[in-house]
């Protein structure tokens, strides 16, 4: 029986957006924390967004930060962290994540070029990976259509771990992008967007009617 697909809005900067997307039916919000992103929000910006959703429903994305960054996101009320590593992160700073941050909690997301390449050393430390599509300069939204079949073939070899698939996803290949590659979550953010941070009503709704037509 196939478990019902989720649906995680990423790049939330506004409100409007934020309430749509929920009365929508999205079942995570995602907030970029790393101040290099064009998406980026600030605590105090990030604040008054969180008063009519529930923490559990909320990502906080970031990319290799630091301990001090994390204790800071856990402060503020951070339950669920999206950490994106480089190509040549270490173990040891996996592990150095996974011993702040819970295992359900946290969503790490390796930079792979080939989903085959995937280091098998990092399912010890955590329960969810996001898969995004590879790009040497960027980590992370940069809009490109990933491996669909290899990020099948990577879940199907893990059942145990859940599997977030992103990049490029927008309401023309939502549908085809949860029937090919049997992702748990589909983590969308540009192919919605009118600029960054600023998501389109009429692509968001667009993007749930075509996924569960």
């Amino acid at each position: 029986m196939k478990i019902p697909v989720k649906v995680k809005i990423c790049g939330m900067r506004r409100h409007e957006d934020l309430l749509y997307a929920k009365e929508l039916g999205a079942d995570y919000f995602g907030f970029i924390v790393y101040e290099k992103s064009p998406r980026y929000i600030s605590f105090d910006k990030l604040k008054p967004l969180l008063s009519n959703i529930s923490l559990d429903n909320c990502v906080f994305v970031d990319v290799m930060p630091t301990a001090d960054k994390i204790l800071q996101m856990q402060a503020f009320g951070c339950q669920n962290f999206q950490i994106h590593i480089h190509e040549e992160t270490s173990l040891s700073e996996c592990k150095s994540y996974a011993k702040l941050i819970k295992k359900d909690s946290l969503w790490l997301a390796p930079q792979l070029k080939n989903l085959d390449d995937f280091n098998e050393s990092l399912l010890e430390f955590s329960d969810n990976f996001l898969i995004d599509s590879y790009s040497k300069e960027q980590i992370g939204g940069t809009g490109k259509v990933g491996d669909w079949d290899g990020f099948k073939r990577l879940s199907q070899k893990h059942p145990s771990k859940r599997w977030i698939l992103a990049g490029g996803l927008n309401p023309e290949n939502i549908k085809d992008a949860s029937n090919q590659s049997g992702a748990e979550i589909l983590d969308v953010n540009s192919g919605i967007e009118d600029t960054p941070g600023i998501k389109n009503r009429e692509a968001l709704k667009l993007l749930f009617h075509n996924l569960h037509s």
